[in-house]
């Protein structure tokens, strides 16, 4: 067997394992306290990796994208309150930035991506002051300030990303939450298909509690299974489509792809079914065009032949799914015949009203938008806006909203330049495509891709940062 099957074995045994220790010994949650042996595992691991940080042993780095990676919605591991993630996030970025203050080395600052990306920060801080100038939730602040936080780990993947052992497992560590997310989805979606689960009981409570995700019951037995690092479904499965077209490694990278379509058929997103499609006019070049538009037709064909195959045997043959599908495509360019695109509709005029009263500084992040649910029939406050790129203008402002503007242009740019033939770009659309109905840039997993794609076209991380890898990295895993 070789190093990279046993290394996406190992993978896929923590993603699972994760999990089931999290149902047995769950993190605090609205309804349970949490367990001490939850936090004890967290802390240990939060030890080890602050030991290797400190040593610039890339060990360290390894854990924080095994966590990001396998640990989806970072909800599974807590000390206390606290996430893993979050402590992670703060240890690992407190010491290298120390490591690089005490070694005088401050050419990070030279790389063109980078006063772009803490002016971008630092917009988001002075949001979230205003924010709390403003009485907003001090909780809703910081949930909604952490993610950009994640803007750092730039500086060290400028590094990381130079090192073809880090990149090689990154990638295992991806292939094997493909897998143990199609598993963990297809799961779920099959235990409450089969009435094994039912919505409010326990599995339900810990699935939208510790593991982040939604489950929403569309008739025929068929149920819509969302979690928060299906983002990076759309993203993934352009970088694999671009595989198959260059045919490298067609079989692995054709299995990858099925797997995220089943994935996206029972997540069922209107907005990730334009992002694919997005994604797949994106990929079109002058040299591969004759590839990928009858591979595209492949993949709409495979799509829906996966989704009225899911529909059939949830609903032992009474459905195929196509008043489903109708319905959710026809809620776009009609959205009140869909309860949550009206929902979204009825939020659009209350942000505008926002945008309005605070066009220049914003209302700050950690906002919240009140409105009556016709459907409800009740006056609902959320803080969940729907709308990504109003979100953005309605919190931060002109400033935020140009050094995002900035920031996406700079991107595209030098994707066009770095590698015209290469996915970055399409990726990138389809990401843009996705955060006009939801937070998807300042997301976690949104920040953490544009860092990636950042650190990937970057023409300056030739000089490595002082927490580069080095030879423990091959020893990681």
């Amino acid at each position: 067997m070789s190093r990279n099957c046993k290394q996406i074995i190992w993978a896929i045994a923590v993603y699972a394992s994760l999990r089931l220790f999290s149902y047995l010994f769950t993190p605090p949650t609205p309804l349970l306290n949490g367990a001490f042996v939850n936090s004890l595992l967290a802390l240990v691991l939060l030890i080890v990796a602050t030991y290797w940080f400190i040593k610039k042993d890339s060990r360290g780095w390894i854990i924080v994208a095994g966590e990001i990676i396998l640990g989806g919605g970072g909800g599974y591991l807590s000390i206390g309150p606290v996430a893993l993630r979050t402590a992670l996030l703060m240890s690992s970025l407190a010491i290298y930035f120390t490591q690089i203050i005490q070694n005088r080395d401050f050419s990070f600052l030279k790389n063109r991506f980078s006063k772009l990306l803490l002016f971008i920060l630092a917009a988001a801080i002075f949001s979230a002051v205003i924010g709390l100038i403003n009485q907003h939730a001090a909780g809703l602040v910081a949930s909604d300030l952490v993610p950009y936080a994640f803007i750092l780990y730039f500086f060290p993947l400028r590094g990381l990303v130079q090192n073809d052992n880090f990149l090689n497992i990154s990638k295992n560590l991806i292939l094997a939450a493909i897998i143990g997310n199609l598993i963990f989805t297809a799961f779920t979606f099959a235990g409450f298909g089969s009435s094994i689960f039912i919505l409010q009981d326990q599995y339900y409570h810990w699935f939208r509690d510790v593991a982040g995700g939604k489950i929403t019951d569309l008739g025929h037995n068929f149920f819509r299974v969302t979690l928060n690092e299906h983002l990076l479904l759309i993203p993934l499965f352009v970088a694999s489509f671009f595989k198959i077209i260059k045919r490298e490694k067609t079989k692995i990278f054709t299995f990858i792809a099925v797997a995220l379509l089943i994935i996206l058929a029972i997540n069922f997103s209107r907005i990730y079914l334009l992002a694919l499609v997005a994604g797949l006019i994106l990929s079109i070049r002058k040299t591969n065009w004759r590839r990928v538009v009858p591979a595209s037709v492949a993949v709409i064909c495979c799509f829906f032949l996966v989704f009225t195959s899911l529909n059939l045997i949830v609903s032992r043959c009474q459905s195929a799914g196509f008043e489903l599908l109708g319905l959710r495509v026809s809620s776009i360019a009609a959205p009140g015949i869909e309860e949550s695109s009206l929902s979204r509709m009825l939020l659009l005029p209350k942000i505008l009203e926002k945008i309005t009263d605070s066009p220049v500084l914003g209302t700050g992040i950690g906002d919240t938008v009140t409105v009556f649910s016709p459907v409800l029939d009740i006056t609902v406050t959320t803080p969940h806006f729907d709308w990504g790129y109003f979100e953005i203008i309605a919190e931060m402002g002109v400033v935020g909203t140009v050094a995002w503007l900035i920031l996406i242009l700079q991107l595209m740019i030098a994707m066009i330049k770095k590698e015209p033939q290469g996915p970055l770009l399409a990726i990138f659309g389809s990401l843009l495509i996705i955060n006009i109905t939801s937070p998807a840039l300042f997301h976690v997993f949104g920040v953490i891709l544009l860092m990636t794609i950042a650190a990937l076209t970057s023409r300056a991380f030739q000089a490595q940062p002082p927490s580069s890898p080095d030879n423990h990295l091959s020893r990681a895993i």
